[in-house]
């Protein structure tokens, strides 16, 4: 399946692929610099539409930016949270199409 395949691709791991629920999920074992647009182009090459894209990571809120635990990867913040010490993150990405633009938004912070 072209989907499995491209996560697999990026992310070395085997994902959950719901098509009921039009859902795949995969788990990242080590922390890896996220590339959405290639995601993005990974699933469009599947033939398959992309309405979001959530992921789950430790990191913290800090003037304006989202940094990711692990590799330092940082994302201009979508729209306001408190400032978060080192907690688990669920963040809602916009514009993954292009790099230049991509922001994360917070959806759900979980303390450590």
């Amino acid at each position: 399946m072209g989907l499995e395949r491209a996560f697999m691709n990026l992310y070395g791991s085997k994902p959950q692929i719901d098509l009921d629920k039009q859902v795949a999920r995969c788990r990242v074992p080590k922390p890896m610099t996220l590339d959405f647009k290639a995601l993005f182009d990974g699933i469009t090459r599947a033939n398959v539409g992309t309405a979001a894209i959530v992921v789950r990571a430790s990191g913290e809120v800090k003037d304006g930016r989202v940094t990711l635990a692990g590799t330092g990867q940082a994302f201009p913040l979508e729209g306001s949270a408190a400032a978060a010490g080192p907690a688990l993150l669920e963040l809602k990405v916009h514009a993954w199409e292009d790099p230049a633009r991509t922001r994360l938004e917070v959806v759900k912070t979980i303390p450590k």
